[in-house]
C-alpha cells in the first residue's frame, strides 16, 4: 500500500523519522570526517614556523566545528526524533491494516461509521502517546485525512480478496525489505570491519616505521588510529550487525506466518492471523528500537 493511503499521523510521523535520521547521520558523518582530515593534515612535520602555524590553525578550525556539530545534535536531539517518530509510524502502520483486515477491534460485523469511532480514537491514543513530536510533525501532513478512501475501499473488500491483499502488500513485501536489508547489512558491517582492521595493521606498521626511522619526518599513526576510531563510531551508529540478525529473524518468522495463511478460512480465523502478524512485526521494531536505544 502507498503512503499517500495511510492514516495522517504515519505520513507525518514518518516525515518527521526521515528528516531526523538524515540529519543526525548527515552531522555525524561530517564530524568524523572533520576528525580525519583533521589528523591528516598533521602526519607531516613541517620544519618552517609559518607552515607549522597555519597547519595547526587549520587543524584547530576543523576540530572546533567538530565540536559545534557535537553540540548541535546534543540540542538539537534529531536522534530522538528519528527514533519517535519512526514508532509514532509504525504504531499508525500496524493499527491501520488490523482496520483495514478487520482484525481485533476493527471486526467486519461493526458499523463503517462504529469501526471508523474507534480507528479515530485508537489514533487519538497514539498522538497523545507522541505528544512531544508535535514541535517537529508538519502541518500539511497532519491536515491529511485519518482514514483514506483507499482504506475504506479494502475494508470493505471479500474475505478472500483481503487475505489475498494482506498476503502480498503486507507479508510477502514486509518478508523482501528484510531479507534486502539483512543482507545489505551483512555486507556493509564486513566492510566497515575489515577497514577497521586495515586502519589498526596500518597504525601498528606506522609505529614500526617510526621505530626504524626515529628522525622521519612523517607521522601516520595518528591519521589511521583517527580513522580506526572513526570506523568503530560509524559501526555503532549504523548498527549493521545487530540489524542483519534482527532482520534475518523477522524474514524467517514472516515466511513461516505466510505459509500457515491457507489455514484460516472465516473472518474470525482471519482475524486473528492478522492480530498475530501484525504482532509479530512489531516486535522486530520493538528490537529495532531497543538496539537504537541502547
Amino acid at each position: 500500500m502507498e503512503n499517500k493511503n495511510y492514516p495522517n499521523y504515519y505520513i507525518a510521523g514518518d516525515d518527521a523519522s526521515l528528516k531526523a535520521q538524515s540529519r543526525y547521520v548527515r552531522f555525524v558523518k561530517f564530524d568524523l570526517l572533520l576528525m580525519v582530515f583533521s589528523a591528516l593534515i598533521c602526519i607531516y612535520n613541517y620544519q618552517t614556523e609559518d607552515s607549522k602555524l597555519i597547519v595547526y590553525i587549520l587543524s584547530g578550525v576543523m576540530l572546533l566545528f567538530a565540536l559545534f556539530i557535537s553540540i548541535i545534535l546534543k540540542f538539537k536531539k534529531y536522534e530522538d526524533v528519528w527514533y519517535r517518530g519512526r514508532a509514532l509510524a509504525e504504531s499508525c502502520k500496524t493499527l491501520t491494516w488490523r482496520f483495514i483486515m478487520c482484525s481485533e477491534y476493527f471486526e467486519s460485523g461493526l458499523s463503517g461509521a462504529e469501526a471508523d469511532n474507534r480507528f479515530i480514537g485508537r489514533i487519538r491514543e497514539i498522538n497523545d502517546e507522541f505528544n512531544d513530536l508535535t514541535g517537529v510533525l508538519v502541518a500539511s501532513k497532519l491536515a491529511l485525512p485519518v482514514i483514506t478512501g483507499e482504506m475504506n475501499r479494502i475494508r470493505s473488500l471479500s474475505l478472500e480478496d483481503r487475505k489475498a491483499f494482506y498476503l502480498n502488500k503486507r507479508i510477502t513485501n514486509q518478508i523482501e525489505w528484510y531479507s534486502s536489508k539483512a543482507d545489505s547489512n551483512k555486507s556493509k558491517y564486513e566492510n566497515w570491519f575489515w577497514m577497521v582492521i586495515a586502519s589498526q595493521l596500518l597504525a601498528l606498521l606506522s609505529i614500526g616505521y617510526l621505530v626504524a626511522c626515529p628522525t622521519s619526518n612523517f607521522n601516520m599513526v595518528g591519521l589511521f588510529s583517527t580513522i580506526s576510531a572513526s570506523g568503530f563510531s560509524w559501526l555503532q551508529l549504523k548498527k549493521y550487525q545487530e540489524n542483519k540478525e534482527a532482520y534475518t529473524t523477522a524474514t524467517s518468522e514472516l515466511n513461516l506466518i505466510k505459509e500457515e495463511a491457507n489455514r484460516y478460512n472465516t473472518d474470525t480465523e482471519f482475524a486473528k492471523y492478522v492480530l498475530d502478524s501484525e504482532n509479530a512485526m512489531s516486535r522486530e521494531h520493538t528490537m529495532w528500537l531497543a538496539q537504537k536505544r541502547r
